[in-house]
């Protein structure tokens, strides 16, 4: 059975730049709600060590002082308030910007305050660096916020120092009283803006902070989205590139998403041909073709693209599980490669990597034994001349096992009949479980493959297998174009035409998927994936070149 799509609700907005303030405005409520209300619990506990306990005794005398233990609830007040506005759910991203503002800016006003009034003799180093740096580190708002509560900070001590010693003559006479040279309010000057300084640093390095999480947040949020897909889990990792499990975003359709990036200049026109190339596999509609249904680049630059997610196994994980298959189901799933096939050739697309790993077996609406042709990758337009531009000279594409002769040549001719020479080594591979040749390296299966005749299917199986389908997998691997068959079309009515003591059926498939199908399709897949993204990005990855 295939796993259900979640039923649950995303809360999204249809830009990559409004999910990213959607995402930041869930945390950043999240986190208001933290920090208010645990600055309330400390402030409500502290006042009431000062109300019942520690006594608060300002070192001058001014208006203010009768007062001071009320002044220094203020801070419960505005927390208070603040953790009981955040009960609200319904805030927006501005909104809860706007609110986190005004009580730290208040916060820090009354510390400041506190400070001038009472406590002229200090500077409020610690508590203010308190309140900058948890904000910094712990509530996410874009750095211009951090950069006004630095400001209020750094322009609000000394001011508020200044006006309290204009105001209350006390705080004068307190600092004649230790002045040994000088004057009181030049010695009061000098602390002042001296203790104005130590806070403009204690303010700058919160807003590097600030901005260094932020953009963090940010490129942490890219990368676990690409456009409308939300990642969930890797899948496979090739040489340059990452498959994924995802979701999109508004539907929550399961979804795999491939993920190339590379900075290097010299593999920019590969990924731009990767890209292209892409781009023509999406125009392919056939049921028994992998759907592609988005591609582009990231925010950060990497160029990913999204396709259906498969439960299921791939040939080359069938065969070496379970071994080489009777020819009737052999000819029941190379049909169904063929009528994909067909339909990219009749776009003057060929595939030009056709290999067990990338024709995938699964189920579709109660359809067993359903194939899924993967990775155009690589993909060719045959009448496109500015493809040219885009290919490197001299470099083979396709995987040697199963690479046909002419692709061996620089200048060798790629056509529809390129594909069928590979799906006869398919074919090879299901019936004798074993590829065509059997070489020790990569170079000697291209050379084999140029050079010799491989054994006949039914030579090499342990299955018995009918003539005429010997006979259609030796025509797919003649070395030259001309004498194997020439579409796709034709090779999916000579199979078709081989008379079989019993056809496969869907019943038999059921039947097979129930004793034998994968338990854990989605590791089957991963397992499928990460053999697949290496030969799809082999054409931009060490390859080997005649």
């Amino acid at each position: 059975m295939e796993t259900p799509v979640p039923k649950r609700t995303r809360i999204t907005e249809h830009s990559t730049a409004g999910s990213f303030e959607q995402d930041l405005r869930e945390l950043l409520y999240k986190r208001l709600r933290l920090v208010f209300g645990l600055a309330f619990l400390l402030s409500l506990i502290t006042n009431l060590f000062y109300a019942f306990g520690i006594e608060v005794a300002p070192m001058v005398e001014t208006l203010f002082t009768p007062w001071v233990h009320q002044i220094y609830g203020v801070f419960s007040v505005v927390f208070g308030l603040a953790a009981i506005v955040m009960l609200y759910p319904g805030w927006n991203w501005r909104q809860l910007r706007v609110i986190d503002y005004v009580v730290i800016s208040l916060a820090l006003l009354v510390l400041l305050f506190l400070a001038a009034v009472f406590h002229p003799h200090l500077v409020p180093l610690f508590a203010a660096a308190l309140l900058l740096f948890i904000h910094a580190s712990f509530v996410p708002v874009p750095v211009t916020y951090q950069i006004g509560l630095a400001v209020t900070v750094v322009l609000g001590y000394p001011l508020a120092s200044l006006l309290a010693y204009v105001a209350f003559p006390s705080i004068g006479e307190y600092w004649a009283g230790g002045v040994v040279t000088g004057s009181a309010a030049t010695t009061y000057l000098n602390f002042v803006f001296e203790g104005a300084f130590m806070l403009a640093i204690l303010a700058v390095t919160s807003v590097f902070m600030t901005k260094a999480l932020y953009n963090m947040r940010k490129k942490l949020h890219s990368a676990q989205r690409m456009g409308n897909y939300v990642i969930e889990r890797e899948l496979g990792e090739g040489g340059m590139g990452k498959v994924f499990v995802a979701e999109h975003a508004l539907i929550c359709r399961p979804t795999a998403v491939k993920v190339l990036k590379d900075d290097s200049s010299e593999m920019t026109a590969a990924l731009a041909r990767f890209e292209r190339e892409v781009k023509l596999s999406a125009t392919l509609t056939h049921p028994n073709t992998i759907t592609i249904y988005d591609f582009g680049r990231t925010e950060l630059g990497s160029f990913y693209y999204a396709m259906e997610y498969l439960e299921g196994l791939d040939l080359q994980d069938l065969v070496e599980r379970f071994g080489p298959m009777p020819a009737d189901r052999a000819v029941y799933l190379l049909a169904q490669v063929c009528g994909s096939l067909a339909e990219a050739h009749s776009r003057d697309i060929v595939h030009r990597d056709i290999k067990p790993s990338n024709i995938f077996l699964t189920h579709r609406g109660g359809l067993f034994d359903f194939i899924k042709v993967l990775d155009f990758g690589l993909a060719k337009e045959t009448k496109d001349s500015d493809l040219a531009a885009l290919t490197q000279t001299g470099v083979l594409f396709g995987t040697p096992l199963y690479m046909p002769p002419e692709m061996a040549y620089a200048e060798g001719t790629v056509d529809p009949r390129t594909d069928l020479y590979s799906l006869g080594g398919v074919a090879y591979w299901m019936l004798a479980g074993r590829p065509p040749f059997v070489p020790s390296t990569r170079m000697q299966a291209i050379i084999d493959n140029v050079n010799k005749v491989p054994d006949r299917p039914s030579q090499v199986s342990e299955l018995p297998i009918p003539e005429a389908l010997d006979d259609i997998v030796m025509k797919c691997l003649e070395k030259k174009p001309a004498d194997r068959f020439q579409d796709a079309a034709e090779l999916q009515a000579a199979l078709r035409g081989v008379e079989l003591d019993s056809p496969w059926t869907q019943v038999r498939a059921r039947d097979w998927w129930s004793l034998n199908g994968p338990k854990d399709r989605r590791g089957a897949q991963l397992l499928a994936t990460a053999q697949n993204i290496e030969g799809a990005l082999d054409a931009v990855g060490p390859v080997i070149s005649t």
